[in-house]
């Protein structure tokens, strides 16, 4: 099986964020051809100065296996899927029924989606690479990524809660949680982390309180790590800020930090912490 400095062509399915930029820097420090799936409605359109102009296709995320007969046609057989999709550009398609029918008779749809597309493509031969396995200097290890630390109090909240949040988790529904005054006050949904920061602002509020309280964002246990892998990034940090929280606490080895200096960087600036916990086995 071809390595990271083989020089075998690889694909990109690349969603929104920086990280499908790093990957493409990756790829040709490392001598790889790379070709790019862009996602319709997500993909920053930029991403195509990064390669030639036939290296370079947008796809519905719903054409499936689209993708991956472009992919098989260019020589590609081994990819990558980077990038958040919660934006992106629907259109009926077989893929899409077939999805739906298996879906089915799946109790975790969440998880349920990701193992139906990993699936397809390692039944037509394309392998599945994660992220993480190309470039494990990406993964937030334990402890602060910075310089801030969270409070005791903090620590001990999330460990309090640590189960609830396994628990959450684990339907699929969502990867964060915001707690307050020991208590998980909202809990993350479709619309993403800066709606949840929101709604726990709101609540705050309404209770007559300020600002407060951090956020937790922790995978699902047991989830194909070749996709939707937490990340936190600029984003992050400056949702938090935004809304008053004092940090996010992340599952060490788990999470990717899209762009780490500048991550880091902006953290220390704002005092917001992001922090590593390895949960047990």
């Amino acid at each position: 099986m071809p390595n990271a400095n083989t020089g075998a062509p690889i694909g990109l399915i690349a969603g929104n964020r920086r990280l499908p930029f790093q990957f493409a820097v990756w790829a040709k420090r490392n001598g790889r051809e790379l070709f790019i799936a862009g996602i319709k409605g997500e993909t920053d359109s930029r991403l195509k100065e990064e390669v030639d102009t036939a290296h370079y296709h947008d796809f519905y995320i719903t054409s499936v296996s689209k993708i991956i007969r472009h992919f098989k046609k260019k020589g590609v057989r081994e990819v990558v899927m980077i990038g958040g999709i919660a934006q992106a550009k629907l259109r009926p398609s077989l893929d899409v029924a077939k999805i739906a029918a298996r879906l089915l008779f799946m109790k975790n749809r969440h998880k349920g989606v990701f193992t139906i597309i990993l699936s397809m493509f390692d039944r037509r031969g394309v392998r599945v690479r994660s992220i993480q396995e190309l470039m494990p200097e990406l993964l937030i290890g334990e402890g602060p990524l910075g310089k801030t630390a969270p409070a005791a109090a903090d620590i001990a909240a999330f460990d309090k809660n640590l189960g609830t949040i396994l628990d959450y988790a684990r339907t699929g529904e969502g990867q964060a949680v915001i707690i307050h005054n020991g208590e998980i006050l909202a809990f993350e949904n479709i619309k993403g982390t800066d709606d949840l920061a929101k709604r726990a602002t709101e609540k705050r509020r309404m209770a007559g309180e300020g600002s407060g309280g951090f956020m937790a964002k922790i995978m699902e246990p047991g989830q194909d790590d070749r996709a939707d892998l937490p990340v936190v990034g600029t984003g992050t940090v400056e949702t938090i800020a935004k809304y008053g929280l004092s940090g996010v606490f992340i599952e060490a080895g788990r999470t990717i930090a899209d762009d780490v200096a500048d991550t880091i960087e902006l953290a220390d600036r704002l005092g917001i912490f992001v922090y590593g916990v390895k949960l047990p086995e």
